[in-house]
């Protein structure tokens, strides 16, 4: 299998190309693109690019690194301490000590945080979808007041008792 060395340029149209098929609703439920699409990919940046000879395995290594880059970083800038900055286009950092305990701790480096990511509000909206960021989450007291508000019946006093109970529920998980 040959290689394909990736333009900026390429990259920055691929992604354009990664978005209308988003829009297309060319994702699976999982968020991944289906296989048809990258044939697609592979025609439109062909014809795009008549000399760049894109193939399949091209497209899907271009999209599982974007991937990788944008999660990493999306990942850092969720971290306390680090940000995103939307005039610098990049993920910036309280102080250089917390930069160097989060490298040294993480080991792989997909994103340099203060490096300008151009593509990563593009690239969250097609991947981000798939991933867990905490909005729906909510705590117990406010998962009770939507149960009620949503009227659905208030547990009994046998199910609170049960709750409210030091009960260790471990050995019936092992079973």
């Amino acid at each position: 299998m040959d290689r394909h060395v990736w333009t900026d340029e390429e990259t920055e149209v691929f992604v354009g190309f990664m978005e209308e098929l988003v829009i297309e609703g060319r994702i699976a439920d999982a968020g991944q693109f289906r296989p048809e699409s990258f044939e697609k990919l592979a025609a439109k940046m062909n014809e795009r690019f008549p000399s760049g000879g894109f193939q399949i395995t091209h497209c899907k290594n271009k999209v599982k690194r974007l991937k990788e880059k944008y999660q990493f970083a999306a990942d850092i800038a969720g971290c306390s301490g680090f940000g995103w900055n939307d005039v610098k286009q990049c993920v910036v950092v309280d102080n250089k000590e917390i930069l160097a305990a989060y490298m040294k701790k993480q080991g792989v480096r997909l994103y340099t945080p203060g490096k300008p990511f151009p593509l990563y509000t593009r690239l969250e909206k097609i991947f981000c979808k798939e991933r867990a960021n905490g909005d729906a989450a909510v705590c117990g007291n406010d998962a009770e007041e939507e149960v009620q508000m949503n009227g659905y019946e208030e547990m009994d006093e046998e199910d609170t008792d049960f709750f409210n109970s030091n009960h260790d529920c471990s050995e019936s998980l092992l079973q």
